[in-house]
């Protein structure tokens, strides 16, 4: 399914979103310290990937790095919205993530991967994850640092 010019009503049809749960004080240490200090050895850990290059971003790698992600990000969280995105901007660019979309039922209709939901005051919208930013300090920072890399040098393959 694609974000559609509706993809606001998207939210009361169908639960597509993983529900923002609150963790545990004992897991944010490991959200905030990688294993591995190299970021490519860390995103082939996310996905599980074995090879030496990182693999080329296309819908099965984009579900294992939701897996990942939904596993160790920090939902929900505050962030900035990049000024460039092509969804529905609020006019502050200050948000709160709430939920990240599991790449098979909802997907970026530009490929640019996962896709979140964000809340600004009142009124919610899809965006991509790639277009959030976070203070370096945030326990999300290098999560999201590592997705961003992956996303943008590995995202060219036509059949995303």
């Amino acid at each position: 399914m694609h974000i559609s010019a509706n993809h606001r009503l998207l939210y009361a049809e169908t639960p597509l979103v993983s529900p923002a749960k609150p963790l545990p004080s004992s897991f944010w240490p490991e959200a905030q310290h990688p294993l591995t200090a190299d970021q490519e050895e860390r995103i082939r850990a996310a996905l599980g990937y074995t090879g030496h290059s990182l693999p080329a971003v296309r819908i099965e790698w984009l579900r294992r790095y939701y897996e990942y992600l939904t596993a160790h990000l920090l939902i929900p969280f505050a962030a900035r919205c990049a000024a460039d995105f092509a969804f529905p901007q609020p006019t502050d660019f200050s948000v709160t993530v709430v939920a990240l979309f599991d790449p098979y039922k909802i997907a970026s209709p530009d490929s640019s991967g996962l896709v979140c939901r964000v809340r600004n005051r009142h009124v919610e919208s899809c965006t991509p994850l790639v277009d959030i930013e976070v203070d370096q300090r945030d326990a999300n920072s290098q999560l999201l640092e590592d997705y961003w890399y992956w996303i943008w040098n590995w995202r060219f393959d036509p059949r995303i």
